[in-house]
């Protein structure tokens, strides 16, 4: 594979990776806001519905999957083996799987009889997280230190913290970072491993993804969200699929969208202008939009299931926004946009500012976060929450605080 393409970073992956970013921390703070608008909510399990904030999160799932070339590229650059690569990959997906497990008993609540409270839960996560995962710029005997604190937090909670409802720590749904950890593994080591061969190997994955979506998916009417046929698969099916995390492979699919799409079609979108690459992007947008639109005539659009059309329709938008950030970054006007910038280059520190900020400011000046602020004054709060997380993280930098996995 020619991969010169790979070799210079793409400022339109960080901006919509960016952008992402500052819209998911945007909508996760919906829940403090009263008189949301509805098509700006998520869509409630089982309703026919493509809200705003059922956009974000196949979002950044196809930002993930559009990274792993680029990265897999960088690492062969530095001289990196196949099995550095692959201890990397495994590495990877092991802290997002982690991180994603601990926010899980975070958000299912602490019970008051540990003797600590859920903020200072948060907290100290969030702390554990810093100290194991930063990028760290020296290897001194102080990082190992930092690491082993880490570590020996995480272990705390692990040991002491229950449930309201008494249960001991659990992974649940893996939270967000897990179910990006998962997909990541499969769509990196498949990437790794074929690429000699990795247009057809990730083709013919991407339409065995599409076939399993399809069987491991109830279809419903979009007219009265009723069950119309029954094509659930042996349990023995259901059971490997499930201890594999790959469930349906709705999240495996928009994860290898991105990987297709940078591995192939940018490889190919070298040679265009940028005319040429605006038309054959929004043809390819358009035809992600027709296979939603036909696959709605059997499947709800669903973020919650996981359906064919809520992928679909959200890679013919991911489509239009990179065709737009692309033209932004073609014509000199990238630096516009560079407020966002950590966003984009310190994802996962913005994420997780949230973790630490919440329970700061209520534990601080007494904030009732279960206060619901009214629209739209509360969805201008959650444009300020989403800013400070990002100014934070900028600060963070600046002083060599930066999670990096």
């Amino acid at each position: 594979m020619n991969s010169n393409y790979l070799e210079r970073r793409n400022m339109t992956i960080d901006l919509l990776r960016a952008l992402t970013m500052a819209t998911m921390l945007m909508v996760n703070d919906f829940w403090s806001v009263n008189g949301i608008p509805h098509w700006m909510e998520h869509a409630a399990s089982g309703e026919d519905m493509l809200g705003f904030s059922d956009i974000v999160f196949p979002t950044f799932l196809f930002c993930v999957g559009l990274s792993i070339p680029y990265a897999i590229s960088a690492m062969h650059r530095k001289g990196k083996s196949e099995g550095d690569i692959i201890r990397h990959i495994l590495e990877r997906s092991f802290a997002l799987i982690l991180m994603g497990a601990f926010i899980c008993n975070y958000e299912y609540g602490i019970d008051t009889s540990v003797g600590y409270s859920q903020s200072t839960y948060s907290i100290l996560m969030t702390i554990a997280f810093f100290l194991l995962f930063n990028h760290y710029q020296s290897k001194e005997w102080w990082v190992k230190i930092c690491k082993c604190a880490g570590w020996a937090v995480l272990l705390f909670l692990l040991i002491t913290s229950r449930s309201p409802e008494g249960n001991r720590f659990y992974p649940y749904w893996w939270g967000i970072l897990g179910l990006i950890g998962w997909a990541y593994i499969f769509c990196a080591l498949v990437y790794a491993l074929t690429s000699r061969t990795t247009t057809r190997v990730i083709v013919w994955l991407s339409m065995f993804a599409i076939c399993l979506c399809c069987t491991e998916t109830a279809p419903y009417s979009p007219l009265n969200g009723q069950s119309i046929i029954s094509m659930k698969s042996p349990n023995i099916v259901e059971l490997i699929l499930s201890n594999l995390h790959i469930d349906n492979a709705s999240c495996h699919l928009l994860v290898m969208s991105g990987v297709l799409f940078s591995s192939i079609y940018l490889r190919a979108s070298d040679k265009w202008n940028l005319k040429q690459k605006t038309y054959r992007t929004l043809l390819l947008a358009s035809g992600c939009f027709a296979i939603a639109l036909l696959s709605h005539q059997l499947f709800i659009t669903s973020k919650l299931i996981g359906t064919l059309p809520w992928i679909f329709y959200t890679l013919a938008i991911d489509l239009a926004l990179y065709v737009m950030l692309d033209w932004i970054v073609s014509i000199g006007k990238g630096n516009m946009l560079q407020f966002l910038k950590p966003a984009g280059t310190a994802t996962l520190t913005c994420y997780m500012i949230a973790y630490i900020l919440y329970p700061t400011i209520s534990m601080t000046i007494g904030w009732d976060w279960s206060y619901a602020i009214p629209a739209p004054l509360g969805i201008l709060k959650c444009m300020t929450f989403s800013a400070s997380c990002i100014a934070i993280a900028w600060v963070l930098n600046k002083y060599g605080i930066k999670l990096k996995i």
